[in-house]
């Protein structure tokens, strides 16, 4: 399923600005750190020379030999990794989970949206992928209770097992107490960066969970992990909005 595309993102309250492109492991993802604060690559050209014949310096009599065989062309290099900013702003809107989530690039994002637990959203080109949920608790739905319950249902990614840029509270979904965390995984130099945001929120008996993972390798790494990062942090947890007050109709999950 394919959400429809928009050219202008709705004005929603619990907005980031938008992002800083820039990002470092050092500085522990600046990008994604200017998307809650607030919110062009060269190619080489290899020129490929022929052999020259040399039948000036043949004898007369002698039988021209056939030229030497072209060297194969070099095959073109690979687009650059999608950063999540080249596309049209779209939204999708989930009747089963009562939400309307935007998405950056969002002809390019694969939305499952059907039987499973969580509504989940793919975007290969940049090996970025979303999973929403909203659901309802029998008791007091606080944001360490919610956080819980996701995390026995599905391996999340766990700031305190990484290098975490940053955690803040935001007001999203609108008058819930959500608390997002952006961060990288630590790998080895040279190893492909694994980037994460997380947010937990409860309000009522309601819960909330948004979970966002990207990866990217070679030297542009750290840029687009931060990039990337920061583009969902913005567009689809910072205007991700509810459609109805009340929980929608879909039951919590046993425990296992």
């Amino acid at each position: 399923m394919r959400p429809e595309a928009r050219r202008e993102p709705a004005e929603t309250p619990g907005h980031a600005r938008r992002p800083d492109a820039r990002a470092t492991r050092g500085g522990l993802l600046p990008a994604a750190r200017a998307a809650l604060g607030g919110l062009l690559p060269a190619a080489a050209l290899l020129a490929l020379l022929p052999a020259a014949a040399l039948l000036a310096l043949l004898p007369a009599c002698a039988p021209a030999p056939a030229a030497p065989p072209a060297p194969p062309a070099r095959p073109a290099p690979p687009p650059p990794p999608s950063t999540l900013g080249d596309g049209e702003l779209g939204e999708y809107r989930s009747e089963r989970f009562d939400l309307l989530l935007p998405l950056p690039d969002a002809r390019g994002f694969r939305v499952e949206d059907g039987e499973g637990p969580w509504l989940v959203a793919t975007h290969a080109a940049s090996s970025t992928s979303l999973l929403v949920r909203t659901w309802r608790e029998d008791g007091r739905a606080s944001r360490a209770a919610c956080e819980a319950r996701a995390r026995l249902w599905r391996d999340l990614p766990r700031p305190d097992q990484s290098l975490t840029a940053v955690e803040r509270r935001i007001d999203v979904p609108e008058g819930f107490d959500t608390v997002v965390a952006i961060g990288v995984a630590d790998a080895p130099p040279g190893a492909p960066i694994d980037g994460f945001a997380v947010a937990f929120g409860g309000s009522g008996r309601r819960c909330f969970a948004f979970v966002a993972e990207t990866r990217a390798a070679g030297p542009s790494a750290e840029r687009l992990v931060g990039e990337r990062l920061a583009s969902v942090v913005e567009i689809s947890l910072g205007g991700l909005r509810l459609v109805r007050e009340t929980a929608p109709a879909v039951p919590r999950e046993p425990l296992p």
